[in-house]
């Protein structure tokens, strides 16, 4: 069995020293759960800055129960981001389809 690794001091900067393939399978998988990639995780996907978002995509991803502590890593993600498309509120799919998401693009972590 594979085991995941132990955070050691502050989560955000432990995982960040790390690139994709330092990571375990069984790391992978789970990160891979909340929408991460060897892309993104490696910083070649730049996400934009919670106050670059306009005003309608933060109060979409205020519904969806994102913050910008939670944006920029200083919060937990919300719940929604561990949830499938049938598990969402008809508000959060709504919101989440302003954001460009359907159920396949939501349940598979592709935008």
């Amino acid at each position: 069995m594979t085991t995941i690794r132990k955070v050691i001091g502050d989560p955000n900067e432990f995982w960040s020293e790390l690139s994709w393939s330092d990571l375990s399978s069984a790391e992978q998988e789970l990160w891979g759960q909340l929408g991460w990639n060897e892309e993104n995780w490696d910083g070649e996907l730049d996400l934009p800055e919670w106050e670059d978002l306009s005003s309608e995509d933060q109060q979409a991803w205020g519904v969806l129960g994102w913050s910008q502590a939670s944006w920029e890593g200083d919060d937990d993600i919300p719940t929604s981001a561990e949830k499938l498309w049938e598990e969402l509120t008809s508000e959060e799919q709504a919101a989440a389809t302003n954001l460009g998401y359907d159920q396949d693009k939501w349940d598979s972590d592709e935008l």
